[in-house]
This record gives C-alpha cells, sequence and structure tokens, in this order.
C-alpha cells in the first residue's frame, strides 16, 4: 500500500530523541502508526525554559509493521537526498512551545506541548504533509490524511 506519515514528519518529526510515533489517519478510514528510536540529541532545561538545537530523526529507521509501506515512505520522504529530519531549534516554557522542523528541506515552525517526566519530555505536535509539500498519497482510493500527530519522549539534560 502506497501509504507516507512524514513525519515525519514527522517529523519529525517528530520531534526530540529517545522514541517517537507518528500516527498517520487514512481516507476514508483507518490508520496506521511509524516507530522509530534512532534519534539524535537532547533538550537542555535552563531555568524554566526548556531547550533543544539539531536534533535528528533517521527516515531510514522509520517502521510501520509493514516492509511495502515502509519502502514508499521513504521514497516520499527522499531519504537518499534528506536521510534526516531536523529540529533545528525548539524553545518551550508552561508545556508550551514552538520547533522550527526541516523535513524534504523545508522549514516549518510546528508549535508543540510538552510535559516532564523525570529525566525525559514528552512531546506532542501535529504537521501538516501539504507544508512540506507532500500531497497526492493515494492507493486504490484510500490516501492520507494531511495532519499527522507525533508523541516522542526525549532525554532532558
Amino acid at each position: 500500500m502506497r501509504f507516507i506519515l512524514i513525519a515525519l514528519f514527522l517529523l519529525s518529526s517528530s520531534v526530540f530523541a529517545k522514541s517517537m510515533v507518528a500516527k498517520v489517519n487514512l481516507n476514508p478510514m483507518g490508520s496506521f502508526e511509524v516507530k522509530t528510536k534512532r534519534i539524535r540529541g537532547n533538550v537542555v532545561k535552563k531555568g524554566d525554559t526548556l531547550q533543544a538545537t539539531s536534533i535528528e530523526v533517521s527516515v531510514k529507521s522509520f517502521d510501520s509493521d509493514n516492509e511495502t509501506r515502509d519502502g514508499h515512505l521513504r521514497d516520499k520522504l527522499e531519504v537518499k537526498k534528506f536521510p534526516n529530519i531536523v529540529v533545528e531549534k525548539a524553545i518551550g516554557k508552561g508545556g508550551k512551545g514552538q520547533a522550527l522542523i526541516k523535513m524534504r528541506g523545508v522549514t516549518q515552525k510546528v508549535p508543540f506541548t510538552y510535559k516532564e517526566a523525570g529525566k525525559e519530555v514528552n512531546v506532542n505536535f501535529s504537521i501538516s504533509l501539504k507544508a512540506y509539500g507532500i500531497t497526492g498519497i493515494n492507493y486504490m482510493g484510500v490516501g492520507v490524511q494531511d495532519e499527522v500527530k507525533i508523541a516522542a519522549s526525549i532525554p532532558l539534560k
């Protein structure tokens, strides 16, 4: 099946380190998750502010439990040209923040929420695939919705 995420996205996304899960909703119905633990970087706490720079998420490591879909995902995210999704900068305070996330050569401002959990930060955010130039994902009448929701767990220093 020809589905993609960002995110990742993700993301990117997602966004930070240790682990990331991106939920991709399908149209007309259904969904799947893309996971990875291959993320480099961390968050630093300075007073009541959290900051991060240059966090890299390996696109090659994305796993949706479907090898064919993973291949299509890597192709759509142009993994050979753009092997990582990068959080160029993120700043948060009081449970909310904003990050600059670069995917496929495009950088977007992305708002996020977070909660500190001991030596980790749990981050949640959504990205628009269209904002990163990803459109027209459809296989046999099933398409990927534009919004991808991402949750990440990041080491806190």
